[in-house]
């Protein structure tokens, strides 16, 4: 059949029509530029328009941005105030960050997709998929700045409730009178650095469970919030509390239950939630029981001190038979703790509710496979400490559905939010205005002092001439 085509020339012979996409593709991407350059045109002609009155037009500045489609040359007002300092309205109206190309939105793609694959291999995605190409030291710098915003908001959050006894910056709403918190932590490799090990912590908090509704038996967790932490000079339960306070009403929560492996540091919790009850996961403590006495007897093992059975289960250790190998000796010892401290009881025993109304803990290491070990062990990876706390702050947002909020400019001057946008007016004075004086001390907390009384007489009473 293809001897029978007719072979044409120019824009449509056969190699040129068989690139016919990406063609219109950067078409379309130039047209994307320019219309983008007049929309932020003519933004900032309405943002001028509506300036604070006490702001003055200094000049016009020039930068180019990255977008998706490309680059973009834009060219807006820069302002200074009336204390000095100078602004670009535009720049911060729309959130582009000074010294960097890249927008928001790019910023974001990039901090995703470094939370996924390797810098490198985001890189090249970028080149095939987008106009707006980025190197693979750009991808790694954005996501780096990302990280670096979330950890030092966290931790000016945790100093301003733990420390000055302020209220949580963002109190959440939704109310819930039991909450579930596991906690588990991966050991990554570091680069450069003394010790060799870095542990990087992170927990889930939810609501409840949720049935699947597919043909199989399966569920999922309903209000699922991950929290990562990294951080060794702020404690790992202060932010927790803090971020799970960004969604639930503290006040509203009446139980809550914590799960772990059993490090000191996850049983901390108890301390940072007065009245939580603590649980060893199933996966760590079944396999304790079944490295110590084996299979079948580890089960049993198990079911005893997941029921509760305490004393059945401490007569069961003192009588089994070990099985050999230093392994099962330690195995053994770290279990007579548990059945000891009453780690292995289930939480639903421990509350006294019926078995059916929940389920038992032991989410924590899939989602600790999926969260950071995929991304951060293994391939001959290793960071930098800072490396390593920035990428599990982005894993947590992307996790969390909140990366695009973390990548947009923030400003304390607000240009249209805390300044007054009226213009100034020529109001006729009164000459003598400037004889006139104020004494806030007159009119303050001790305006009934004996000092203040005798002020006052001093200010009123006549002056005779000399």
């Amino acid at each position: 059949m293809g001897e029978h085509i007719i072979p044409l020339e120019g824009e449509y012979e056969r190699g040129e029509a068989r690139g016919w996409e990406g063609k219109i593709y950067r078409q379309v991407c130039v047209e994307g530029q320019r219309k983008a350059a007049e929309y932020l045109a003519a933004l900032d002609e309405a943002l001028y328009e509506e300036r604070p009155g006490d702001w003055r037009v200094v000049g016009f500045r020039e930068r180019t941005v990255v977008t998706r489609f490309g680059e973009v040359r834009i060219r807006r007002r820069l302002y200074r105030d009336k204390r000095g300092k100078y602004h670009t309205m535009l720049d911060e109206y729309v959130g582009l960050k000074a010294h960097q190309a890249a927008t928001p939105e790019m910023q974001a793609i990039c901090s995703k997709m470094g939370s996924e694959m390797s810098f490198r291999t985001a890189a090249g995605v970028l080149v095939q998929w987008q106009a707006g190409l980025l190197s693979c030291s750009t991808c790694w710098r954005l996501l780096q700045r990302t990280g670096e915003a979330v950890v030092s908001g966290e931790a000016a959050a945790v100093q301003a409730v733990f420390e000055r006894g302020e209220r949580v910056p963002e109190a959440g709403e939704r109310e819930v009178e039991r909450l579930y918190m596991e906690a588990d932590g991966v050991y990554v490799r570091l680069q450069g650095q003394p010790q060799s090990h870095m542990e990087v912590r992170s927990a889930i908090a939810y609501e409840d469970w949720e049935p699947l509704s597919s043909a199989r038996e399966g569920y999922r967790l309903r209000g699922k919030r991950v929290y990562c932490h990294a951080n060794e000079q702020s404690p790992f339960w202060e932010g927790a509390s803090i971020a799970w306070a960004g969604r639930w009403d503290p006040s509203s929560v009446r139980e809550v239950i914590i799960g772990g492996d059993g490090a000191g540091w996850i049983r901390a919790g108890r301390e940072a939630f007065p009245g939580a009850i603590w649980q060893l996961d199933s996966f760590h403590l079944a396999r304790a029981c079944g490295r110590a006495f084996g299979a079948e007897m580890g089960r049993q093992l198990y079911e005893a001190l997941r029921a509760g059975r305490t004393t059945e289960a401490q007569a069961w250790l003192q009588h089994a038979p070990l099985r050999n190998g230093k392994q099962a000796l330690r195995e053994s010892r770290w279990v007579n703790k548990i059945a000891q401290e009453g780690w292995g009881v289930d939480w639903r025993v421990q509350l006294g509710v019926d078995m059916e109304e929940g389920r038992g803990l032991g989410c924590m290491e899939g989602t600790q496979a999926h969260l950071l070990a995929a991304r951060m062990k293994h391939k001959g990876r290793s960071w930098s400490p800072a490396g390593a706390r920035h990428m599990a702050k982005v894993q947590e947002l992307c996790a969390n559905h909140e990366l695009d909020g973390w990548c947009y400019r923030k400003t304390e001057n607000d240009a249209l939010q805390r300044h007054d946008t009226r213009r100034p007016r020529a109001l006729r004075t009164d000459p003598t205005d400037w004889l006139q004086a104020s004494v806030p001390a007159l009119h303050g907390p001790a305006e009934n002092a004996p000092w203040v009384q005798r002020l006052r007489r001093t200010i009123h009473q006549p002056h005779l001439p000399n």
